[in-house]
């Protein structure tokens, strides 16, 4: 008999979308996939390479819809409180969040979330599945990324912005760290974008495991020291670059340990945050003595370069 697993997809918006694979994970999802027909649009007329995608899936439909599988017997109910939660305190527009659910067979669901990762290009970089060959053009440098439990696979917004900005900044030979890491992406790019060494730290025990299988992944687990803990408990001496994809509340809250640990004429580079957030943050930062260098929008999502 073929088992049989629950598929449960939720109606979201782009700017919620991150946090509502969060918590599908959080309730035990094996895994989750974000369609948002808006990020293919944009991104068939960028130059992106698609694999898997073809332009007829590209909706104009602006609900993104978020889908996670969880076993047979799973009840909803816990996960059904956590959205109205998340709808209650999220301070921006979460979308209806209408939950649906439908049983699969489970050796098609091992395969249907695969269908919607292709390799994302920003810059220089791709970042690339681990299951997708892909061929480098010239000048290209490749990031694979197993996508995981953990955020940060390349295609969210503030990830996105972090890539394109640490690609201005690694010239070769950096000292960098990235604080509140996820997946490791931006370590790992890092890496292969031309730095020396890279320290990576998390508070959530998945997201280093994610972080650490992706430096394998991409040869760089000696250029890479991965940390379960703060950026105090990771930090050693100071960096060429900081890397900071988590949110404006946190970013905030560590201004001053970010300017503590930048090496005079360092780059802070952080996203995260969201664009009704931006001028707090932005005054956060200026007081704690950071020279706004450059600032990119995209989406909902705001990022910098400070110095």
């Amino acid at each position: 008999m073929n088992k049989k697993v629950k598929q449960v997809t939720i109606k979201t918006t782009s700017a919620a979308s991150e946090l509502v694979a969060d918590v599908l994970f959080e309730e035990g999802s094996e895994g989750a996939s974000v369609y948002d027909g808006s990020d293919f649009a944009s991104l068939i007329n960028s130059d992106v390479i698609w694999d898997y995608v073809d332009e007829k899936a590209v909706s104009a439909d602006p609900v993104v819809r978020v889908v996670g599988c969880f076993a047979e017997d799973k009840e909803l109910d816990a996960l059904k409180k956590r959205l109205e939660e998340l709808r209650k305190n999220c301070p921006f527009d979460t979308g209806s969040l209408e939950l649906t659910c439908a049983l699969i067979r489970a050796d098609n669901w091992d395969e249907e979330w695969k269908k919607y990762y292709s390799p994302i290009k920003t810059g220089r970089l791709v970042v690339v599945p681990e299951w997708i060959n892909y061929a480098a053009k010239k000048g290209e440098k490749i990031v694979k990324m197993d996508p995981g439990q953990a955020f940060g696979t390349g295609e969210h917004e503030s990830t996105r912005i972090c890539l394109y900005l640490l690609q201005k900044e690694i010239k070769g030979g950096e000292e960098v760290i990235d604080v509140g890491c996820g997946s490791g992406i931006l370590a790992a790019a890092a890496i292969v974008a031309g730095a020396r060494h890279a320290d990576a730290c998390d508070i959530d025990p998945v997201a280093v495991e994610a972080a650490e299988r992706n430096a394998r992944l991409n040869g760089v687990e000696d250029s890479v020291r991965i940390v379960l803990g703060s950026l105090e408990e990771c930090a050693e001496g100071k960096y060429d670059v900081i890397l900071a994809n988590i949110t404006a509340d946190v970013l905030i809250a560590m201004s001053n340990s970010f300017r503590d640990r930048l090496k005079e004429g360092g780059a802070l580079i952080m996203s995260g945050v969201i664009n009704s957030r931006a001028a707090q943050v932005e005054e956060a930062m200026k007081s704690a003595g950071f020279t706004l260098e450059e600032k990119q929008t995209e989406k909902e999502w705001t990022g910098y370069l400070w110095r």
